[in-house]
């Protein structure tokens, strides 16, 4: 079953009071994500000062894993735009975007600790073992 065209609960209102209407902020999330997958089309605003917790809601084939794969830049978007405290993401691809996605199972490698599962993007980036799993604790 194709998902379901529309907008899941996933505008982060809060955030609405971090800006005036129709400015931007210059950090934090501010993003429309147009996806469109075959007779499928997600378009959402998403908009979150720093340190704002997003939660995405919706039925199955709202769009929420689709909304999550376009911020990391594993779908690309058709239209809209992609901000993270001013900088441009639309065009950069996933490794160069701080952004990461956890699938439903969280632990990416199963042979490895929830934590260090959480510590291997740090240590993508060069972080040590110690250094990675304080930052993901």
């Amino acid at each position: 079953m194709p998902e379901r065209s529309g907008t899941p609960a996933a505008e982060a209102a809060p955030a609405a009071a971090h800006s005036p209407a129709g400015v931007a902020p210059a950090d934090g999330l501010d993003a429309r994500l147009v996806v469109d997958r075959g007779s499928f089309r997600l378009d959402v605003p998403l908009r979150a000062a720093p340190g704002d917790v997003i939660a995405l809601l919706g039925p199955n084939g709202a769009g929420k894993s689709t909304a999550l794969r376009a911020l990391a830049g594993l779908a690309p978007l058709s239209e809209g735009h992609l901000r993270l405290d001013g900088r441009e993401l639309h065009d950069a691809p996933p490794e160069d975007r701080p952004v990461g996605v956890v699938f439903q199972d969280y632990l990416l490698f199963p042979h490895l600790t929830a934590l260090d599962n959480v510590a291997f993007g740090p240590r993508c980036r060069g972080a040590g073992k110690a250094e990675a799993r304080a930052v993901a604790a």
